[in-house]
């Protein structure tokens, strides 16, 4: 058997790690985790600008891009912001001073859907947001829209699930704000 590493490979089981875990915690959990995602997000994207603003040019931080081999300031700031982004959402996921309840009041297989269902959300929002990271794109701030097209687009031609994203990345970002709030309209909860 002929099993080559591929970025579709790579995507797909990140995408069965996220979908697996949110079915195990649940769907409240998994809106917990869809909320502290975006502000993860936000936040890690800020951050990591701030960190490129304040400390790209220092003698300290050349000598750590020699130390974690990353060739040049635009892969650090990368590093940084998926690094943030995933330790927040871990932190939000396990620590989140906030709770998420829906209604429960639909059958069984319905409940099961509505937990698949944003399994799915949840894992297309961190995939899409990483790759964001990855192309260079600022959510709070001035992109590099070169380097987006070069670095995604070239991605994106050598993998069909990378191009899926990178071409429904609005929708994968906003979609899952719009289903919980469509959810929360639904359930009639004050």
């Amino acid at each position: 058997m002929d099993i080559r590493l591929s970025w579709d490979l790579f995507i797909l089981v990140f995408l069965v790690i996220i979908i697996s875990y949110s079915l195990i915690i649940g769907r409240d959990a998994t809106l917990k985790v869809i909320i502290g995602t975006y502000i993860s997000a936000i936040s890690a994207d800020a951050t990591g600008n701030i960190f490129g603003e304040y400390f790209a040019g220092s003698a300290f931080f050349m000598n750590l891009l020699k130390i974690a081999s990353v060739s040049n300031e635009f892969e650090a700031i990368i590093l940084v912001k998926v690094l943030v982004f995933v330790a927040m959402v871990i932190l939000f996921a396990v620590k989140g001073a906030f709770d998420v309840e829906t209604n429960a009041d639909s059958s069984t297989f319905v409940q099961l859907l509505l937990s698949a269902f944003y399994a799915l959300l949840s894992a297309g929002l961190i995939v899409s947001v990483i790759l964001s990271f990855v192309s260079g794109v600022s959510l709070v701030g001035a992109g590099e829209m070169s380097s987006t097209q070069s670095i995604l687009g070239d991605l994106a031609e050598r993998s069909k699930m990378i191009g899926f994203v990178v071409k429904n990345a609005y929708l994968l970002f906003a979609l899952p704000a719009i289903s919980f709030l469509l959810n929360s309209l639904y359930s009639g909860k004050k």
